[in-house]
């Protein structure tokens, strides 16, 4: 099995970094003759750019052009047609059922890989989520490659780490500096939902979100010259005529104990109201405590927003990472359009 190793200098500002063990998260080996071709037909991003890169970040959607999953794709081994696919652990069963669905017959071999693997999220927590095109490689030094199959800069955005791929049985002290290990997902999803990024089956429930409220353009999840994949129309008329009047942002919650009592720290079904119109305006997501994601209506986000029938304020805000926003948005969003 190739193994890739990327020439990483320590950085003092960047000093350490806190390794997460990212075991809600699996990986589905997809190899064969016929595996490019195949991804590129189910697939929102271009197959073709694991030829320049490691990995990138990448939707299936149904026929109607909602996200069924969401995914990381990696370049497996060069030049082989080999890519492993990370999912939500929770998703393994749907999805390795529909990739076979698919299939037909094209020779692709699919299989789950998640007991030979470990995926890591390298991340400096203190350092503030920053819109930089920076390769974070370049901050951490690597003492060896040994039980190292994948490094890469995270495809979404530069500022979100490192992703490690590494054999089940390596330790990542042996593998990386200055680094303190963690089995705490909780730390990575906050860190998500604090800078406004929904990942996996518990923030995007299948079937029924549209990929450009949950912003993936802004993540690079979407390729608009490759040829047709499934529920390409939606996004592509949508891209190109239309105005996004919802979008995925992070909001802070005050209160938040109230939802976490009836809610067990999910939120699926809470609806986000206008405080002076009631009027419906978003609905939040997901939650840790203070920090959530929230799908919300773009004209109500500067207004006093709270939780439907509860004693909870929603503050969103705009991620710092967002690329600038054209003039139809600012509208929409009621900001000053020479910003």
């Amino acid at each position: 099995m190739l193994k890739r190793l990327f020439h990483l200098k320590s950085c003092i500002r960047f000093h350490h970094c806190t390794a997460i063990s990212l075991d809600n998260r699996a990986l589905i080996q997809v190899h064969g003759a016929d595996t490019s071709k195949f991804l590129q037909g189910l697939t929102t991003n271009d197959i073709e750019f694991l030829k320049t890169t490691n990995a990138i970040y990448s939707m299936l959607l149904n026929a109607r052009g909602r996200i069924l999953y969401d995914m990381i794709i990696y370049n497996h081994q060069i030049n082989k047609s080999s890519y492993l696919i990370e999912i939500s652990q929770n998703a393994i069963a749907d999805f390795l059922r529909l990739l076979r669905t698919y299939k037909l017959r094209r020779q692709v071999n699919i299989e789950d890989v998640t007991s030979k693997y470990r995926i890591w999220s390298l991340l400096s927590l203190q350092d503030e989520f920053a819109s930089t095109t920076n390769d974070l490689r370049e901050n951490f030094n690597f003492k060896t490659r040994q039980g190292l199959i994948v490094g890469q800069s995270d495809p979404r955005h530069a500022s979100l780490g490192i992703r490690l791929i590494t054999e089940r049985q390596t330790q990542i002290t042996d593998l990386v500096d200055s680094c303190t290990p963690s089995n705490d997902s909780s730390i990575y999803k906050r860190w998500l939902y604090r800078h406004g990024i929904a990942e996996g089956t518990e923030d995007i429930p299948p079937g029924e979100c549209i990929p450009l409220e949950y912003n993936i353009v802004f993540l690079n999840g979407v390729s608009f010259s490759k040829g047709c994949y499934i529920g390409q129309e939606l996004i592509a008329r949508t891209h190109h005529t239309g105005v996004i009047r919802k979008r995925l942002m992070p909001v802070k919650i005050a209160n938040y104990e109230e939802l976490s009592k009836s809610s067990d720290n999910k939120a699926n079904d809470l609806t986000i109201v206008n405080e002076e119109t009631k009027r419906r305006a978003g609905k939040l997501c997901s939650f840790i405590e203070h920090d959530g994601i929230a799908l919300v209506r773009l004209n109500e986000w500067r207004n006093s927003l709270r939780i439907q029938n509860a004693d909870v304020s929603i503050t969103p805000s705009i991620p710092n990472w967002w690329p600038p926003l054209d003039e139809a948005t600012k509208l929409e969003m009621k900001l000053d359009q020479s910003s």
